[in-house]
């Protein structure tokens, strides 16, 4: 079967696509090549200028979106997610729903329909939305005022900005130290195809990110300055 991918907030690097006439010629294409789209929606909703990302549903008969509370919700801790599709296709899932989970938790299933209700679900993606545009800026000034280190596009959505580096080591490797030596979690270019970046999460606590970006500094530019020679230390 003929599929393609579609994420309405990509994952690695924060982009989304709002244009309607794009989403139009995906589904024209699929629906002429019997290909179907999967559309991954988890980060609709956590756009930082509050447009919400128009959902694939409804474009086409060949259409299946997936999406769940984890992400723009902030609620990973429910394990609630969903399959919109045709009702054939929905029909199949069942089987291996059953098999797979059973059932979600009583408690959980009640609070995500109270999470989902129009007007709550306006007030937490509008929280999701308030700590991305506080916390946004604290990487982006960072990444700016080391411009000979990091490079990046900024973020359409989500609290994640996929970031160049011109140090002179693997990410997988650079990663990894960051882990052992500075106590910081990120991850590695590489696990996308794509050596030299690192995708760099930043909704936590403001202190907190001020603290893990320092730890990063400090490792890239040691491993920088030994490899070059010439990259002075920042302030």
């Amino acid at each position: 079967m003929a599929r393609r991918y579609r994420c309405a907030r990509a994952s690695g690097d924060g982009a989304y696509q709002a244009d309607h006439h794009l989403q139009s010629e995906q589904s024209s294409v699929a629906n002429r090549s019997g290909a179907w789209i999967l559309a991954d929606e988890i980060y609709r909703g956590a756009e930082r200028d509050g447009r919400e990302t128009p959902t694939m549903w409804g474009r086409s008969d060949r259409v299946i979106v997936t999406s769940g509370l984890s992400k723009a919700y902030g609620l990973p801790g429910l394990r609630i997610g969903w399959i919109v599709g045709p009702p054939a296709f929905v029909a199949s899932t069942w089987s291996y729903h059953d098999y797979t989970t059973i059932a979600p938790g009583a408690l959980s299933d009640a609070l995500a329909q109270r999470a989902l209700e129009p007007a709550r679900r306006e007030r937490i993606l509008s929280r999701t939305r308030s700590i991305l545009n506080q916390n946004f800026p604290v990487i982006g000034e960072w990444l700016d005022g080391r411009g000979d280190l990091f490079s990046y596009a900024p973020p359409d959505a989500g609290a994640i900005v996929y970031v160049r580096y011109r140090i002179p080591v693997n990410s997988t490797e650079l990663v990894t130290r960051l882990r052992t030596e500075k106590s910081v979690l990120i991850v590695p270019g590489d696990h996308f195809g794509m050596d030299g970046y690192l995708r760099i999460g930043f909704g936590e606590d403001i202190a907190y990110l001020r603290s893990a970006l320092e730890r990063i500094g400090d490792l890239g530019l040691r491993i920088a300055d030994r490899g070059s020679g010439i990259i002075q230390r920042m302030s």
